[in-house]
């Protein structure tokens, strides 16, 4: 699957899910529904760039568990979270459906 594809693969299965998941949570998922076979760290990386095109954000897993949407401040990059598509990234998605 060339690198293009793998991007839109994993932003679709963002939009279709709608929660914020963590890195392996999104890995799995996209193994068992769409039956992806590259691998975690590409996975990684491609979360990485979206994050960096503004089409998913990195949330704060402890504020989720107060029901609060907490986006990580650039300034704690290295600190664990889980993804969650912006609406840039809906839109990103919608445009390629109706291209």
């Amino acid at each position: 699957m060339p690198p293009e594809e793998r991007r839109k693969v994993v932003l679709e299965f963002m939009a279709d899910h709608s929660i914020a998941l963590p890195p392996k949570a999104i890995f799995r998922g996209l193994k068992i529904e769409k039956g992806i076979t590259f691998s975690y760290r590409t996975v990684q990386t491609i979360l990485s760039e979206l994050e960096e095109q503004g089409f998913v954000a990195r949330v704060d897993k402890e504020s989720l568990d107060e029901g609060n949407i907490q986006p990580i401040p650039e300034d704690e990059a290295g600190r664990r979270a889980y993804y969650m598509i912006t609406m840039d990234g809906r839109r990103e998605v919608e445009a390629a459906d109706g291209s």
